[in-house]
């Protein structure tokens, strides 16, 4: 694709095979109080029903704290669809698993706000790492370029509450 084709911002992804072997390892390291004291206070363990499958499934996500004190997750992976209906889960947060309420936003509008923000709050050039996407210009991407990667590139925003967990 001619790089002036490609869009504002895409979805970026690490390769499967190292998610595989990186995710065992931040399963381990989050599972724990005492290991989890530093890493954990920017990743936690989503515990879900697989929707289809019904089993049980753990990943680790990157979260930050809102002012309300819900947790924000950003996200484009596919287990999004199993919080489709079903806000009941368990986060491992700091190494402590608890019930939390989950909320999917996917409404692309109000997605590319809450990215939006955050990518102003983070400066730009860094934010895209962080935020699991790639920004292809040398700018603040505009609401309309983050709504059209929602849809395209199925960009979600989680929220957790851990305190109004049945």
């Amino acid at each position: 694709m001619d790089p002036s084709q490609r869009p504002a911002v895409e979805a970026a992804h690490p390769p499967k095979r190292a998610y595989v072997v990186v995710n065992r390892v931040m399963r381990w390291l989050l599972s724990s109080p005492r290991r989890a004291s530093r890493i954990g206070r920017a990743l936690l363990l989503l515990h879900v029903t697989g929707r289809q499958s019904g089993r049980a499934l753990t990943f680790p996500v990157a979260y930050r704290r809102e002012d309300d004190g819900r947790l924000l997750v950003l996200t484009s992976s596919r287990w999004r669809h199993n919080l489709r209906g079903r806000p009941d889960v368990e986060v491992t947060l700091l190494g402590v698993r608890r019930p939390a309420r989950a909320e999917l936003v996917e409404d692309p509008d109000t997605v590319a706000r809450v990215y939006r923000a955050l990518i102003e709050a983070e400066r730009h050039r860094r934010a895209g790492r962080r935020m699991g996407i790639r920004l292809t210009v040398d700018r603040v991407p505009t609401l309309e370029e983050l709504a059209d990667a929602a849809v395209r590139d199925g960009l979600a925003v989680v929220r957790l509450d851990v305190t109004a967990a049945p």
